[in-house]
């Protein structure tokens, strides 16, 4: 028997079946198909062992030796699922083709649960031979031969036991990882950008992710923290920054605080870039679990970057504007804060060429019942607003410093609540069971765990801004003078808005020279 040669599915060449059997006696033409669903990936290159599949081919080869056929061309699924409908593997897809178009006289293969788990994929390879009663396919070990009507019967048969032997693993494995979350195990599997494979820190990563998270709780936006790991030599694999979602998942992620999280495959499919608050895994007693790796952040910083973004989606939601949680960039300091003396409008940041070059300036806009009337200087007005707030900060430095006690005493009120709702709960639940002493009905009670839910919504969110001003207040106000320079404009802006509420511009005297006097600002009661 002369021997073909060993193609792959991406260059094998679509012969038809009647180039095949050109003669009576000519062997079969096959096709090999390989998969394991989990492959051994080499600790330190990642590579895959490929050791299952390697056997199945030699075994293969030997069935197909024993049908009087060659293998021509083989399918190669390694570490891929077949269980999965959402999964599409790519080489079964190609055998189904070839086999429809007979490109192949037909196919072997381990067994029938390594070919199709799913009664869909068994059917679509059953059809197949239906249409083409001369194709031939043989399993080495299950007895299938998909030439004949009890062959196939049998291939969907054991395609379908196996799917439901995949389905109880799964339904253990994700009971198994609950219970291994709730202990505070990390999660088996990819392992997490900052960390190594038993939880402790991995530098540099580690430190630039937990410079992320701080920058974000200070007022800088995620355009800062994507600037400042590119700056670190942190990109994509193509050299390009690192994509928003990716920043986002990890400064927000609750594995920064020591938090476990914890969001199901079938939940996380589909769905966009989880929100981190929203996957932290808590305990019966209502708390966060705790996971066992090395936290980067304390809590409370924690809860600080949470409430800077949620406040830039509330706000920029408010505003009309879209986009989501993403934080935009800000190209002018005073944007949103300055407003015209003469109408109360918002002013516009704008340029104008003098001397070939562009100079931004602050102006009334003629549209949305502006005036057009004011305009102002952005290089005199922005440097005056920044020693106003610098000089704010200096008298803040000054006073006791507070200490955040009353916002800790309201932040344990709160986790105590969230407690006790956790107990009702449960306690709700309960009473709609036939024997519960005081049943109530289905109806009442998803009413009652509606309130509930939103009480504890509430409470979640007013800890977060709790944490968020406590740790405000611990106080990094001496660092503010001595970096200042260093803020990008999106953490100067954060600041600046923290101690004005809005900057109203008047009418400027004759002359080239900026008057200060023409400057009103409305200051937030704690900065007086």
């Amino acid at each position: 028997m002369t021997e073909t040669p060993i193609l792959t599915s991406g260059n094998a060449s679509s012969l038809s079946l009647s180039e095949h059997q050109a003669e009576e006696g000519a062997v079969y033409q096959l096709g090999a198909y390989l998969r394991i669903s989990d492959d051994d990936r080499d600790p330190i290159t990642g590579e895959l062992s490929r050791e299952g599949v390697t056997r199945q081919l030699k075994d293969c080869r030997v069935a197909a030796a024993e049908m009087g056929g060659d293998i021509v061309k083989i399918y190669d699924d390694n570490d891929v699922s077949a269980s999965d409908p959402f999964i599409v593997r790519k080489d079964f897809e190609a055998l189904v083709k070839d086999l429809n178009a007979g490109v192949i006289d037909g196919f072997v293969f381990y067994h029938s649960d390594r070919v199709a788990r799913l009664a869909y994929d068994a059917a679509r390879v059953c059809q197949a031979y239906e249409r083409n009663p001369k194709l031939v396919g043989r399993a080495v070990h299950g007895g299938t031969d998909l030439s004949t009507d009890n062959g196939r019967a049998m291939f969907v048969m054991q395609a379908v036991m196996g799917g439901v032997e995949a389905s109880s693993i799964r339904r253990r494995k994700k009971d198994a990882n609950r219970h291994n979350a709730l202990k505070g195990k990390d999660h088996i599997g990819r392992r997490a950008w900052g960390w190594d494979a038993d939880g402790n820190l991995d530098q540099p990563y580690a430190d630039l992710r937990k410079e992320a998270v701080m920058l974000v709780a200070k007022g800088g936006s995620i355009s800062d923290v994507i600037r400042m790991w590119a700056e670190n030599g942190i990109t994509t694999k193509s050299g390009k920054p690192v994509l928003y979602k990716t920043a986002i998942l990890r400064v927000s992620h609750p594995r920064n605080a020591g938090f476990r999280a914890y969001l199901p495959a079938q939940e996380r499919r589909g769905k966009a870039t989880p929100w981190g608050p929203d996957i932290i895994l808590y305990g019966a007693d209502g708390k966060p679990v705790i996971g066992e790796w090395t936290p980067l952040v304390s809590p409370e910083t924690y809860w600080a970057a949470i409430h800077r973004l949620e406040k830039v989606r509330e706000d920029s939601k408010n505003s009309g504007k879209t986009g989501g949680t993403r934080p935009g960039h800000r190209t002018h300091l005073l944007s949103g804060l300055l407003r015209c003396g003469e109408c109360g409008t918002r002013m516009v940041a704008s340029a104008r060429t003098i001397k070939e070059k562009k100079v931004p300036f602050y102006r009334c806009p003629t549209t949305n019942n502006g005036c057009g009337k004011i305009t102002r200087s952005a290089s005199a007005l922005e440097d005056h607003i920044e020693s106003l707030c610098q000089e704010a900060i200096r008298k803040i430095m000054g006073r006791a410093k507070p200490s955040g006690v009353k916002e800790q005493e309201e932040i344990d009120k709160s986790e105590i609540r969230l407690m006790e709702i956790a107990t009702e709960i449960k306690e709700v639940m309960d009473r709609r069971k036939p024997d519960a002493a005081k049943r109530i009905s289905s109806a009442a009670a998803m009413d009652l765990i509606s309130e509930l839910e939103d009480e504890r919504g509430k409470l979640s969110y007013r800890i977060r801004e709790l944490s968020a001003k406590a740790e405000e207040l611990k106080g990094n106000t001496p660092d503010l003078l001595k970096d200042w320079k260093k803020f990008t404009t999106d953490r100067k802006r954060f600041e600046i808005g923290k101690l004005m509420k809005a900057i109203v511009v008047e009418k400027a005297p004759r002359g080239r020279h900026f008057d200060p006097a023409s400057v009103d600002v409305a200051w937030h009661e704690q900065t007086q």
